[in-house]
């Protein structure tokens, strides 16, 4: 992640301890709710630049999609983590909870009674996290548009919608979640700044997102084309999978992948060794992933990485991707085989085998 001074961030020891109480970081890379769900912790800026590079290559407009994927993956976790609550003093105590909640996640500030919310998160998921928590404080259906009334405010038009919609399921798990996770937590703990809207690592504002949400957008891409060229398409050798979904995990990873090269972080690749901290820094410290052993393979830079699979591993394949083309300058050919919960992730140059 880039880190920036804004100048505006301190650190909230209270936040920090709240947010470690309810995450941690295990040493597969990812970082997990008490409840055992994977969550992503995102730069806001460049959660902005990936969606819009994700939008570009499935090709067509797919902003409502990323809007129903939030809506409906938040009404399921407000559910099942029971965060509304019914009984005396009910709504007063919802108030809080969804207010609590979306200071936590750095999602920025919700008003129930004027349905508005002051939120830096990109226009299609501030809404959609949004009226999942107004259908499940009301319990009610509604139709659904905003109104974005300058950069950080959007006000929420909500029409009572009489149809009678099922409540919102468990995502369809994609070929590469495991349900097994590694046990062994890791020492790490998140610091988190308070901003005047929402918080910040290291002076960049950053927000935590369920890596569920994305597994639902991934999902609702199956059966669509991609405007991904044939050449890059063509690099790609995925096996061990059910090939409908290649497809949707070649656009998350190269998606990834084009948002690592075209941001300014640094990589230096001078040896096997150097790859773990790089890991380290770019992915598991984020939720992102992590390896479980990397192999040289050739002396061109050919590198062999194991991994468990997990919910979030488009985003580590894209980052590694990307780590590999920032240190040799090359295109790289992509080799993914999956086998007994483990992916084998092998890159080399693609021009060796032109």
């Amino acid at each position: 992640m880039p880190l920036i001074d804004s100048g505006e961030s301190t650190k909230d020891v209270h936040l920090t301890n709240l947010f470690n109480t309810n995450f941690s970081s295990f040493s597969n890379g990812q970082i997990l709710d008490n409840s055992g769900c994977s969550w992503m912790i995102w730069s806001l800026l460049e959660l902005e630049r990936w969606w819009s590079l994700f939008e570009s290559n499935v090709g067509v407009p797919f902003g409502r999609k990323l809007f129903n994927s939030c809506a409906d993956e938040e009404e399921f976790q407000l559910r099942d983590n029971q965060i509304i609550k019914t009984g005396w003093f009910k709504n007063s105590k919802n108030r809080r909870n969804l207010k609590s909640r979306w200071k936590l996640l750095g999602w920025g500030e919700i008003d129930i009674d004027s349905k508005e919310i002051r939120t830096g998160l990109p226009s299609g998921i501030g809404p959609g996290l949004a009226l999942a928590a107004m259908e499940s404080y009301y319990d009610l259906r509604f139709k659904s548009e905003w109104k974005q009334k300058n950069q950080t405010e959007i006000d929420l038009q909500l029409t009572q919608d009489v149809k009678v919609l099922s409540p919102a399921k468990k995502h369809s798990s994609l070929p590469w979640s495991s349900s097994q996770n590694n046990i062994f937590e890791s020492e790490q703990k998140i610091e988190l700044e308070s901003r005047n809207l929402g918080w910040s690592i290291d002076g960049e504002p950053m927000t935590v997102l369920p890596t569920s949400l994305f597994s639902r957008l991934f999902f609702s891409t199956l059966g669509f084309e991609t405007s991904i060229s044939r050449e890059v398409l063509d690099s790609w050798t995925i096996s061990g999978m059910d090939e409908r979904f290649t497809n949707p995990l070649i656009i998350a990873s190269y998606t990834t992948f084009q948002l690592f090269i075209e941001s300014d972080k640094h990589v230096f690749i001078e040896s096997i060794d150097s790859w773990a901290p790089l890991i380290d820094y770019y992915s598991s410290t984020w939720g992102w992933g992590g390896a479980l052993d990397i192999q040289k393979t050739d002396k061109l830079g050919g590198v062999s990485i194991k991994f468990p699979a997990n919910e979030s591993l488009p985003f580590f394949i894209g980052l590694m991707m990307g780590i590999w083309y920032r240190s040799y300058g090359k295109k790289p050919k992509m080799s993914v085989f999956f086998e007994n919960n483990i992916c084998t992730l092998l890159i080399e140059s693609l021009l060796d085998y032109a």
